[in-house]
């Protein structure tokens, strides 16, 4: 039993909170107003995504223009309360929406929190998925003829998949999937058999084991011939080693003969290089003897023209003091110049600098002038502009005078426009709710007229004149006159209610016209003050720029003054720079000669050291004369010992013996190839043979393990096939026995409902066909019944369904732990004689123990029929549809 349903932003719904009771609940409200959408939210609620299509989408499901949305819904089954939540998560930019949370609880503990897991617990729960729910409790609006118009193989597939039946063609199914599957196994096996015997033979008649015994012997002999090469080759190479450890030595000899003849030959070449040395070095003593007679000659010449009598140092010493003493003189007189002329470069870029700020001064002055003037042109113009703006706006205020609104009804302009628009937002929802109300009594009243024309009910066959049916219509026909009234009022307001927006919005135009002319009159305003500010500041710079002027004037004729002075000065400081440089210019003579009797010094000192080392080189080259001979000496004698050891060597016999051997080395080598590649040839063909043995070895054990293999699925084979035929005799049996049930329910319901009619029983053969026998005999099917009878026919054959079901799950008793039968506009296709006989049908199966009934509907009868009742009511608004209890 359904016990509450929460439910925020779903459909039109932005927030619900429902709680259902025992007995028949109706939700009844106008078309679009959002009845339906509480049994989808109830369906996907239990079901999860599961319930929704590719053409309605979660997406679709959610509310347009939120992120998040939620369904919870809690029933009560055999004491326990469950609950089962479902939260999505939706994406209005993209369009894209999904399940992201589904929780089950049971008595407020959760069970599980994973969609797949709440799912399947849900089916456990109700032995039923999303597809039987809708094929047995769920009648959803415009399916209610479903498994009527179903092909025989679909509502028989529907009936059995509700009764559990379904389950059994599922384990059949398996079973036969099994069956086939062991039979492909089994001729595989046999197949495999047949193949591994084959090569078992092909194997056995090539003798493996001979040929094994025959190869093993032929290595054995290789091995002992290929060891007795490998001796001889051995033998060979020491041999040949020896020869060449001889030939190697003979030639290191010879090498060093030829090494000592050539150093020989070198020390030689030193030798007579020392010699000459010796003659260059004493040649050099005398000519340094020499140049030092005329360095001293020459000093002793620059002492005559010195007239110094002292010896050179102390002359240079006196030379470079009076050098020194003139040399300051003259730096301190360029000193004075420079110091002169550098004042000299200020004042006259200072002079320049004050003539450049007088020029700057005077166009500063003359362009203030003419901005002054710009400005008094400008302040004229403003307020030129600003008369015509106040023109314009005392014309426009006699304007808005002339409508009838004064300065305090503009100030709350746009309140007033705001409630003329709430206004008509108002009459425009009560015109259309009556107009709907309006559309629902004239079809009722041509649905009667049409009634009433007939004389006579189709189904009851009561005379209608007279009846409720032709009192209803009248009450309706004064109705439809009063609304059509009340509409006809509010189109006149409406109309009022427009030209009186329409003036509105002309008067707030010429408001929006003064508010610019008063911006304009303040914009003129500061613009004249920012600008009489600019006037007096340019009257200001001006005055300021004529007082830099005439200091500027001043501050050039002094400079002018000091020019003339440093002019006077830089004359008599030029003569005494003349003075100072013929006497520093006298000094620097003297002190160059000073330095040059210096230098004569320092380089007979120079010479004289270089004669000590041209003799020291003599004693070295004598010495090292001496010891080259020892060297040469010693080289002979090795030479000796060397041609004493080569003795009477011969190295051409000696490569001959050596070319012999290694031809003897090449074949023997090429021997022992030979007899490893027929070795590893032998070896190959061993592992050949062995592979052949070792393969027939498996093959045989496979054999063995197939043939086990092949009796095992022989005998599962025949298990599979009793185990479908036990399938296939259980379900027709359960079929057989279901069907009768269902065809003694179902016209049990069908003579309760047609005991006054034409039809006298329903026929439901074994592969679910309907038949529906007239009193006469005829046989009909029910699709050909009038759309009323249809629909109550479908209605039938669901309880009936509903009832087996019941049946099956809780034995001959009243009651039942199936969810609550819901129906959603079951009156679309009925008359009011067949919507009594629904009333008579919903009745029925209280008595049968049917707990909880929930219908959507807006018809009157049923609405009167109701334990409990929900009006839904949608703001046209905003589109939020909302539930009250009546």
């Amino acid at each position: 039993m359904f016990k509450r349903l929460k439910v925020e932003n779903i459909r039109s719904y932005k927030e619900l909170d429902i709680s259902f009771k025992n007995g028949v609940t109706v939700i009844s409200g106008v078309n679009g107003s959002g009845k339906s959408s509480l049994l989808e939210a109830c369906f996907t609620g239990l079901f999860g995504s599961k319930t929704l299509t590719k053409d309605f989408t979660i997406a679709d499901f959610v509310r347009k223009g939120t992120t998040k949305a939620s369904i919870v819904l809690e029933f009560e089954q055999k004491g326990n309360v469950y609950s089962m939540e479902q939260v999505f998560r939706n994406d209005p930019a993209s369009g894209r929406a999904s399940n992201t949370r589904s929780v089950f609880k049971i008595n407020g503990q959760i069970f599980t929190d994973q969609a797949k897991r709440t799912y399947d617990t849900i089916l456990s729960l109700l032995k039923m998925d999303e597809e039987a729910f809708r094929n047995c409790v769920y009648i959803r609006q415009g399916e209610i003829d479903i498994l009527i118009n179903a092909r025989p193989i679909d509502r028989q597939k529907m009936i059995d998949d509700l009764l559990q039946i379904g389950k059994l063609e599922e384990y059949r199914e398996r079973a036969g999937n099994a069956r086939i599957g062991v039979g492909r196994h089994q001729r595989d096996t046999d197949k495999s058999i047949k193949e591994v015997k084959k090569e078992i033979e092909e194997i056995e008649s090539s003798n493996p084991f001979d040929r094994l015994n025959r190869l093993q012997t032929q290595e054995i002999q290789l091995k002992d011939e290929h060891s007795s090469l490998i001796k001889k080759r051995d033998l060979t190479r020491t041999r040949i080693e020896e020869i060449h450890s001889k030939l190697k030595e003979y030639e290191q000899m010879i090498l060093q003969k030829k090494s000592i003849n050539t150093q020989i030959s070198e020390f030689n070449s030193k030798k007579k290089e020392s010699y000459e040395n010796v003659n260059i070095s004493t040649s050099g003593i005398h000519s340094l003897r020499s140049d030092i007679e005329k360095l001293e000659q020459n000093i002793s010449t620059i002492k005559e023209q010195m007239k110094w009598e002292g010896n050179v140092e102390q002359m240079l010493v006196k030379a470079e003091e009076q050098e020194r003493e003139y040399r300051d003189k003259l730096n301190s007189v360029k000193q004075e110049k420079a110091l002169n002329e550098q004042e000299m470069k200020n004042t006259t870029n200072s002079l320049q600098q004050v003539s450049d700020e007088i020029k700057n001064i005077e166009l500063s002055i003359n362009n203030n002038i003419k901005k002054k003037e710009d400005t008094i042109a400008q302040i004229e113009k403003l307020n030129a502009s600003l008369k015509e703006t106040q023109t314009e706006k005392l014309n426009t205020e006699k304007e808005i005078e002339s409508l009838g609104f004064n300065h305090k009804k503009l100030e709350g302009i746009d309140d007033i426009i705001e409630l003329v628009q709430v206004q008509q937002k108002t009459l425009h929802g009560e015109k259309i709710q009556l107009s709907t109300y309006r559309e629902e009594i004239r079809k009722r009243i041509e649905k009667a007229k049409n009634l009433i024309d007939q004389g006579k009910c189709p189904t009851c066959g009561q005379d209608l004149y007279g009846s409720t049916i032709h009192k209803t219509m009248f009450s309706d026909e004064e109705q439809l006159t009063s609304f059509e009234k009340e509409i006809s009022t509010i189109t006149k307001k409406e109309e009022e209610l427009i030209s009186k927006m329409k003036q509105l919005k002309e008067v707030k135009l010429i408001n929006q016209k003064i508010e610019d002319c008063n911006s304009r009159i303040m914009s003129f305003n500061e613009k004249m003050a920012l600008a009489q500010k600019i006037l007096e500041e340019y009257a200001s710079r001006i005055n300021e720029d004529r007082k830099r002027l005439h200091e500027a004037v001043s501050r050039k004729e002094e400079i002018l003054t000091t020019i003339e002075k440093l002019k006077e000065q830089e004359k008599s400081i030029q003569e005494l720079v003349l003075v100072a440089t013929e006497k520093h210019t006298e000094t620097l003579e003297k002190l160059s000669l000073a330095k040059k009797a210096h230098k004569n010094i320092i380089d007979i000192e120079a010479k004289r050291k270089d004669i000590e080392k041209l003799e020291e080189r003599i004693v070295s080259e004598q010495e090292k004369i001496k010891m080259l001979d020892q060297q040469i000496k010693d080289g002979m004698q090795r030479l000796n010992e060397i041609d004493e050891k080569i003795g009477d060597i011969d190295d051409k016999s000696l490569k001959s013996h050596m070319q012999q051997y290694e031809s003897i080395l090449k074949n023997i080598e090429a021997h022992i190839k030979e007899l490893e590649n027929k070795k590893s040839e032998v070896m190959k063909e061993i592992g050949m043979v062995e592979k052949e043995i070792e393969r027939l070895s498996l093959l045989q054990h496979k054999l063995s393990s197939l043939q086990r293999k092949s009796d095992f699925l022989r005998i599962v084979y025949k298990d599979a096939e009793e185990l479908e035929s036990m399938y296939m005799r259980l379900k027709a049996e359960l079929r057989s026995r279901n069907v009768e049930v269902l065809d003694t329910l179902i016209n049990e319901i069908f003579k309760f409902m047609y005991s006054n009619n034409a039809y006298s029983h329903v026929q439901l053969d074994p592969d679910y066909n309907l038949t529906v026998f007239g009193k006469d005999g005829t046989a009909l099917e029910p699709k050909l019944l009038s759309g009323g009878e249809r629909a109550i026919f479908n209605l039938v054959l669901r309880c009936a369904i509903y009832r087996l079901l019941s049946m099956a799950m809780n034995g001959p008793v009243k009651g039942s732990t199936l969810p609550p039968l819901i129906m959603d506009e079951p009156t679309v296709f009925l008359d009011r004689g067949h919507v009594h006989q629904l009333i008579k049908l919903i009745d029925l199966m209280r008595d049968y123990g049917v707990a909880q009934i929930i219908i959507v509907s807006h018809d009157e009868t049923l609405i009167d029929s109701a334990d409990h009742l929900f009006y839904v009511e949608k703001d046209p608004i905003t589109n939020t549809s909302s539930i009250v209890a009546h």
